[in-house]
């Protein structure tokens, strides 16, 4: 009697231990939460003793503009964005779409547990952005001319403008905030493979429950061949307007690259989100640290709830 008790409550254990939790929205229409995000980045290149760092800080509001058994209409928009240091290092950084955000509302339709699943007002959004995205490249050129030369500001241009889809201003909402989370199923242990931005990575997550809250931790470890990373570097250098002949020059000297171990990407880090019942996030963070083609590049996030309407 004794043992198949001590059975049974091992059985429950495990069970409680494997047991999967949906990340979903429990949001109420009128719902409204500001959160507050500084962001430390620092670019540097060992072996030529550089090292360039960049402070950023914003708000992000978020309001419910609708909630329905389908899903949610949320108004989500950026402000009060601030950057301490170079733009030229925003930009390796992959953080200027960002910035081109700023005071944009982006009018976002999610799934009923939360997953964005559309831009309702795209057209709105890139034609704002693009304008705020060519002043800045003209702010940028006219500072520093001797960029036309190695890349020509239509190149430039061009390249922005074409990075502007309904799909990444998508992925720039939800990788910027916790709405990455909703829609997964999790438990401790669960492994997601995931591309951000081209690169890939691999996330191991750890979901501790609390009475009223939920914390999911991820472990989040590189997961680039050496195929990836040159595919990675040939596209972003297309994107920025490269052409064919500096793209032929990458590729020829790649064995080289290969043997002073530049041919390679690392990525390692940690993400924490804490979320109440009702889906929203009280604070959430990353601390990634990359390492690719001589340069070491450490990001850390910190955004914390700093006002909400509710009780």
């Amino acid at each position: 009697m004794k043992k198949s008790f001590l059975t049974f409550v091992l059985l429950l254990a495990v069970t409680a231990l494997n047991a999967q939790t949906l990340i979903k929205a429990n949001f109420q229409k009128g719902d409204q939460a500001t959160y507050e995000s500084v962001a430390n980045i620092k670019v540097s290149v060992p072996m030529a003793g550089n090292s360039e760092s960049i402070k950023t800080n914003s708000q992000t509001k978020i309001i419910v503009k609708n909630a329905t058994a389908d899903g949610y209409v949320i108004e989500m928009t950026t402000t009060n964005i601030k950057m301490e240091g170079k733009q030229e290092v925003a930009q390796q950084t992959g953080n200027m779409l960002n910035q081109y955000l700023s005071n944009v509302p982006m009018l976002l339709k999610t799934d009923a547990n939360g997953k964005v699943k559309d831009l309702l007002n795209y057209t709105e959004v890139q034609t704002q952005v693009s304008k705020l995205a060519m002043a800045s490249i003209d702010s940028l050129y006219k500072a520093k001319p001797e960029m036309e030369k190695t890349l020509p500001k239509y190149k430039m241009a061009m390249s922005i403008n074409s990075l502007l889809t309904k799909e990444s201003f998508i992925e720039s909402a939800e990788n910027n905030t916790f709405f990455i989370l909703f829609g997964k199923t999790l438990k401790t242990g669960d492994k997601e493979d995931m591309n951000k931005q081209g690169i890939k990575i691999s996330v191991t997550y750890e979901v501790n429950k609390e009475p009223n809250a939920l914390n999911i931790i991820g472990k989040i470890k590189g997961n680039m061949t050496e195929d990836d990373v040159k595919a990675f570097f040939i596209d972003k250098m297309k994107q920025m307007g490269a052409d064919e002949a500096m793209v032929s020059q990458l590729d020829a000297n790649w064995g080289q690259m290969k043997q002073m171990g530049m041919a390679k990407m690392d990525a390692d880090g940690t993400s924490i989100t804490k979320l109440l019942n009702s889906g929203w996030a009280t604070e959430y963070s990353t601390d990634v640290k990359t390492k690719m083609m001589g340069m070491e590049m450490t990001i850390n996030t910190v955004t914390k709830l700093v006002e909400k309407s509710w009780k």
